[in-house]
């Protein structure tokens, strides 16, 4: 049985949830802080958090669909807890701290991976990563720099109501001395979001360009339109080895110019496993030559981090070019299977390391984000 199947609203089996989950016994054992978490260890506090939405009236309120989204978010918000504990003496308060800094970033990694083997669809898996990434974000944006830039730009990805209903169970699913401060900014940050207009949906920028604009300068206003880029139009692919990228590319831009990665290794006789930095530095160039001349183009590799399509993306924008990501996503073991038909073959751990650090691409990297078969 599949641990998604047990998590019904009427009645959490938690026995049978911590037996099929993976990640719940190392969560079990993994300590938190004992002043902002003195209810114990991650799955203690992960119980607590469920229970506590469960229990809340606005979540009960919701749909069916974003009642489930919800509760996995909240079963799964702190799975990346046990990777990245440290103990640390703070001199300040004259105690060890137990601090897991990064675990929002990892654990949504971990969680959209999760889901995937599990047959969960897309919407799903996006409804569930994004509240995982920002979890931690209400407790702090009133504190932060350009409040409303940043609230804006997780409109754009997911629902501003949903995450303060996560949070407050977040809140709520602690022992801590300052969590009715908590739940008053909580409840302080919904009030300021709805006279913004984003509590329940996105900023509504002029269009995708007026966004990628206000994405990438700080200083732009939300409501300045801009020009439609000028430039090359510009795929970057996204996918993992094997999981059909060329075979894509040959059925929906044929005659486009395509700079690839695989095909430079070959040519250049450079292997998987081998230094990449020669074949990096020969892909960006062709990409240059395309760009200087405005030349609709695609960029053909793996690209599964955030960092790695920011580098070609960057580049793109440079040249005034519209940037669109198309992904490509397979479940791990189809992905192994078909790398076995390949000519040349990526070893296994190359491809699963690769699958351990998908990050989803979102319109906060480019114009657009499409996952396409």
């Amino acid at each position: 049985m599949s641990w998604l199947d047990l998590l019904s609203e009427d009645n959490l089996r938690w026995n049978e949830i911590a037996a099929h989950l993976p990640f719940a016994s190392s969560m079990a054992h993994c300590p938190q802080d004992s002043v902002h978490h003195a209810e114990g260890d991650v799955w203690t506090h992960t119980r607590m958090v469920v229970e506590a939405l469960h229990s809340d009236a606005e979540y009960q309120s919701l749909p069916t669909e974003r009642r489930r989204t919800l509760t996995l978010a909240a079963l799964l918000h702190d799975i990346g807890k046990p990777l990245t504990t440290t103990h640390e003496w703070d001199e300040k308060e004259q105690r060890e701290r137990v601090r897991q800094l990064g675990h929002a970033r990892i654990g949504a990694r971990m969680a959209w991976r999760a889901l995937l083997q599990e047959g969960a669809d897309l919407a799903l898996r996006q409804s569930v990563y994004w509240p995982i990434v920002w979890h931690q974000r209400p407790f702090h944006l009133w504190s932060q720099d350009n409040m409303l830039r940043h609230a804006i730009l997780y409109s754009a990805v997911a629902n501003w109501r949903d995450l303060l209903i996560l949070a407050r169970a977040d809140n709520r699913g602690r022992i801590a001395p300052n969590r009715q401060q908590t739940e008053d900014a909580i409840a302080l940050l919904a009030l300021w979001l709805a006279e913004n207009g984003i509590l329940d949906r996105p900023w509504p920028f002029a269009d995708a360009a007026s966004q990628r604009e206000f994405v990438e300068k700080p200083e732009r206003s939300p409501h300045y339109a801009t020009q439609s880029p000028k430039g090359s139009h510009v795929v970057v692919m996204c996918g993992l080895p094997g999981s059909g990228k060329d075979s894509y590319i040959r059925a929906n831009f044929e005659g486009r110019a395509v700079v690839s990665l695989d095909a430079l290794r070959e040519e250049m006789n450079v292997a998987p496993t081998d230094d990449q930095g020669a074949v990096i530095q020969a892909a960006y160039e062709a990409a240059r030559g395309h760009l200087r001349i405005k030349r609709d183009f695609i960029w053909n590799a793996t690209n599964v981090t955030r960092q790695t399509r920011e580098k070609i993306i960057s580049l793109a924008r440079g040249y005034d070019a519209y940037v669109a990501v198309h992904v490509i996503e397979r479940p791990l073991n189809v992905v192994l299977r078909q790398n076995k038909s390949r000519e040349r073959r990526v070893p296994h751990e190359v491809i699963e390391n690769l699958a351990a650090k998908f990050e989803p691409p979102s319109v906060l990297e480019a114009h657009e984000a499409a996952w396409v078969e």
